[in-house]
């Protein structure tokens, strides 16, 4: 394979940083203490098509919303045992697997730990509710990107 900066996909370079810089600049515009996350979500969900970065953020959004339901619950009774993080964990990526979502698993994964162990500022259910919204802001910016940049690159999504 060999490398060259005119095989370099520099349109997808210049999307993935929009739309990571504007989710970014919205966050911290509405006031979310977390914005990074939406940056993150936009670099994790964009492709260079709309209907693969809608399948991207299915699973990113559904993971999301699992692990920080869970995360939340594990929270509830957290108190520094490891225990209650392992089951938070297996938990979530055993409904993941049930409902036939292994991607959206993994996300949901890293979604309990981000909630379970970072440093929580006030209720949990505020960080819970935060990250998912911080995650939907980012996955909102990226589909809007990605309808601009590649306008015509439309694939169907199948549920």
């Amino acid at each position: 394979m060999k490398m060259s900066l005119q095989h370099a996909n520099w349109k997808y370079a210049l999307l993935t940083a929009v739309a990571a810089c504007l989710s970014y600049w919205i966050a911290r515009a509405v006031g979310l203490k977390a914005g990074y996350w939406a940056a993150i979500t936009c670099i994790v969900v964009c492709q260079s098509e709309v209907g693969a970065t809608l399948v991207a953020s299915r699973h990113r959004l559904i993971g999301t919303a699992i692990g920080a339901l869970t995360g939340w619950a594990a929270v509830m009774v957290w108190h520094e045992h490891l225990a209650v993080f392992g089951v938070a964990i297996f938990l979530t990526s055993a409904l993941c697997n049930i409902l036939g979502m292994e991607a959206a698993g993994r996300l949901a994964g890293v979604t309990v730990a981000i909630v379970v162990l970072l440093p929580i500022r006030g209720p949990a259910w505020a960080a819970a509710g935060g990250r998912f919204i911080e995650v939907a802001l980012g996955i909102l910016v990226a589909l809007a990107v990605t309808a601009v940049f590649y306008p015509k690159r439309i694939v169907t999504w199948k549920i």
